[in-house]
Parts: C-alpha cells; structure tokens; sequence
C-alpha cells in the first residue's frame, strides 16, 4: 500500500480551511452579495447611528455646560438643521465605508470557498485505486478512470 503525497497535502489543506473559514463562508455564502451587505451595513449604520447621536448630545452639553450657553436663547431650528446634516453626513460616510468593507469581505470569501470546491475537485480525482487481489470475489477499491459513471461505489 502506498500514500499519495498529493492526496495527503490536499486532505490537510481542506482541514485547515475547515477549521478556520468553512462555517463562517459557508453561512455568509447562503446569501447574495447585496443580501449580505445589506445585513452588514444594518449593524454599521444602526451602530453610527448611536455614536453620532452620543456625539451631538456631548457637544450640546459642552455648549450649555461649558461655554455657558443659555438654553433659552439657542436657535433651535438652526440646531435641529445642523443635527440632521451631521447625522446624514455620518450615516452616509459609514455606509459607504461598510460597503466596501463589506463588499471585500464577501469577495474574499468566495474566493476562498471556490479554492476549496476546486481542491475537492482535486481530491476526488486523485483517490486511490487499489487493486483487487487475485481470486478474490470481493470489490474494495475504487476504479477512477476517466468518469464518474464507472466508479461502483457511488
């Protein structure tokens, strides 16, 4: 019996893919690239969302706290303009960063799926024939010729 170098490398070439990207790819593979940006940029935005409302909050405070404006006298109609163009400045400059963020993440791990599919590909073309033995009625090889058609154990 011998050992088929390649066949071993690539076995342990799929294990380390299986262990440290298979069941993350597989997941985010379940959906289409503008799904799972989507879903990605949901959390982003949400989460810039929070930060830049904690922002305006911090910076009102240290304009009545600090500076010593009066509440009374403050333009609030100027404020609330100014909130909102800072709130969509952040929410559009976040989008469009997880975008592309995301966008690569996706691609990278397609990438890497397709390698893996391909070395399966690999793998079962390189599998061993055995060869049966002289006198014996019994099968336990498998006879990879050039299709899959004559293979007896599949």
């Amino acid at each position: 019996m011998y050992i088929n170098k390649k066949r071993i490398i690539t076995m342990t070439k799929l294990a380390i893919y299986d262990q440290k990207y298979g069941e993350r790819d597989r997941k985010d593979n379940e959906y289409y690239r503008h799904d799972y940006i989507y879903r990605k940029n949901m959390w982003t935005r949400f989460c810039a969302g929070i930060a830049g409302i904690i922002m305006l909050l911090l910076y009102w405070m240290y304009q009545i706290f600090a500076l010593g404006v009066k509440v009374l006298e403050v333009d609030y109609r100027q404020a609330g303009i100014d909130a909102a163009i800072f709130f969509l400045f952040i929410m559009a400059i976040y989008t469009v960063l997880g975008t592309i963020r995301e966008a690569r993440e996706y691609a990278i791990g397609q990438r890497r799926l397709k390698n893996y599919m391909r070395m399966l590909y690999i793998l079962d073309r390189t599998r061993e024939s055995k060869k049966v033995e002289e006198g014996s009625s019994l099968y336990h090889g498998v006879d990879v010729e050039d299709t899959r058609s004559n293979n007896p154990v599949v």
